[in-house]
């Protein structure tokens, strides 16, 4: 099932294919239960929208879902510039294709996904209909740079500067992006037995493993870990100095025992949001895919906050 997509294994999702104003092609999938917030729900590195295929089941009855493929990640085209802010309008643009404009959006993001989400969630635009969000196991991009004091945490983020660099993409494909991608999984998924058989499910490795090893994700995913090493450190800088924060409700899931090792969580987020903020860590030796180790807490706290703020 390497080949298989979200689709596949959750067939009620509608498919499509949007063509961007910026050129290029955006995959998702939707689900429409006719009312409420969109739930715009994006995955992470080395991953696809594959990830929420627990999640999205139980979520089915009660929440109107967009599921988005990240531009530049081996299912949708590259996107002109790799900054969160160009793939984050790109995205919006794709699910006010699928839902129209008026729909309020609640942006539900992993990794990477979520990162595109703070800066969208900064930026503040009133076009984007950003009403709350939810944010999982990230911590400020500038945050994740500061940690590199700590050689613990050079040492489990050594990728970050890694992929950064112009040589990445020609050593991974010397080592083939599969391998890679497989090595990268070992090392952030958790240490909870039925987590780590849950997130193997439906040959999701093989699919990611399929994926990336395609030079276009590698060269694109390494293109977006690039810009983060770059201007949208300098950008989360000035915003922080101009004290220019996200103002939506904002719930942070994060794993415990992977993310809450090397960071203060529940101490960091407060000083980048001026709003409502919730942290919710998730124990039990559960890692990196939250969504996929621990299905389960996770739909049950997405649920919670789509209620909320749906009213």
């Amino acid at each position: 099932m390497a080949d298989a997509t979200l689709a596949t294994i959750v067939p009620f999702l509608q498919a499509h294919e949007t063509k961007a104003s910026s050129g290029g092609i955006v995959k998702s999938y939707s689900h429409d239960t006719g009312s409420g917030p969109v739930l715009c729900m994006v995955h992470g590195y080395p991953q696809s929208a594959y990830m929420w295929r627990h999640v999205v089941p139980m979520l089915k009855d009660k929440v109107t879902m967009f599921l988005p493929e990240l531009p530049g990640y081996g299912l949708s085209s590259l996107p002109p510039k790799p900054d969160k802010r160009t793939v984050g309008n790109i995205l919006v643009e794709a699910l006010q294709e699928v839902f129209g404009k008026d729909r309020p959006v609640i942006w539900c993001g992993h990794d990477r996904g979520g990162r595109v989400g703070h800066c969208l969630l900064v930026d503040n635009d009133p076009k984007t209909n950003i009403k709350a969000a939810i944010l999982l196991d990230i911590v400020p991009t500038l945050e994740q740079w500061r940690s590199f004091s700590n050689p613990a945490a050079a040492v489990a983020y050594y990728h970050w500067p890694f992929l950064a660099t112009p040589m990445a993409p020609q050593l991974i494909e010397g080592m083939g992006g599969g391998n890679y991608c497989k090595n990268n999984f070992i090392r952030s998924q958790g240490k909870n037995a039925a987590g780590v058989a849950k997130f193997k499910e439906d040959d999701a490795i093989a699919h990611y493993c399929h994926l990336f090893n395609q030079p276009e994700t590698i060269s694109g995913s390494c293109a977006d870990y690039a810009s983060a090493a770059g201007d949208e450190v300098k950008e989360q800088e000035a915003d922080q100095k101009a004290g220019k924060k996200v103002k939506a409700p904002t719930l942070i899931i994060y794993s415990a025992n992977n993310l809450g090792r090397m960071h203060d969580v529940d101490a960091e987020w407060p000083k980048w949001v001026d709003g409502e903020l919730k942290c919710v860590g998730v124990a039990d030796g559960i890692g990196h895919y939250i969504p996929e180790e621990a299905p389960d807490q996770v739909a049950k706290l997405i649920l919670e906050w789509v209620d909320k703020y749906s009213k």
